[in-house]
């Protein structure tokens, strides 16, 4: 099951059915600017396969919707970045990918677990980073940068990305990796990052699925 954009286009949803891919759909986080307060990455993060943490503001409605998983009320994000950028966060393997302003029970999840912190300067770690099984993906050269001689990651070419109410999106929100198949909300085939993608997830046996629609970040798909 995915948690998807509540501002997702009916074919979108109707895309996902097709694939017999359940959704839940995001509400409104009051905390967030109104042009991302769809994002589900910045109001809940997965922490593993039994606790997802859910910023106060949302946490009632997610509650009536999430099954199976223990829900911990955490921290709101506010408007202004970096702290709306408070969930947006990576976890790979034994690390956790994000700049200084992690939501607290997220940091102290990582902490007790000895989960270690690679620090960039975007806040935006989890739209900018398409995560894998085995290797992350990503545009952002700072990322890279600070990330290429500690974890496995490649670098992509930018390309033009829908984002309402700004100039450029995210490569990691317009796409969700479920079971092998990494899923876009759009077609990725015209972006130019797609055949080295196609290349990178060959390699790790994942599927790419996306719809003959417009490639729009709708924040990262996440997969319960």
């Amino acid at each position: 099951m995915l948690i998807i954009s509540y501002k997702a286009s009916e074919e979108f949803k109707v895309f996902l059915k097709a694939n017999d891919i359940e959704f839940i759909l995001t509400t409104p986080n009051p905390k967030l600017d109104p042009r991302i307060d769809d994002h589900p990455d910045l109001s809940l993060f997965k922490l593993d396969d039994k606790n997802i943490v859910i910023a106060e503001s949302v946490y009632d409605y997610y509650k009536e919707k999430i099954n199976g998983y223990n829900l911990i009320k955490g921290e709101d994000p506010s408007v202004k970045y970096p702290h709306d950028a408070i969930y947006n966060v990576v976890r790979f393997k034994d690390y956790y990918i994000h700049n200084d302003f992690t939501e607290s029970h997220i940091k102290k999840y990582f902490k007790e677990n000895e989960i270690k912190h690679l620090k960039v300067k975007q806040g935006y770690c989890r739209c900018s980073i398409i995560p894998l099984r085995e290797s992350l993906i990503t545009a952002d050269f700072g990322i890279y940068k600070a990330l290429k001689d500690e974890i496995n990651i490649d670098l992509v070419d930018q390309d033009e990305i829908v984002l309402d109410g700004f100039d450029q999106g995210f490569l990691g929100g317009c796409c969700g990796l479920i079971n092998n198949n990494l899923i876009f909300t759009g077609d990725i085939s015209k972006h130019k990052a797609f055949f080295k993608i196609k290349e990178i997830c060959d390699k790790h046996k994942i599927d790419l699925i996306y719809p003959d629609l417009d490639l729009i970040d709708y924040g990262s798909l996440i997969c319960l």
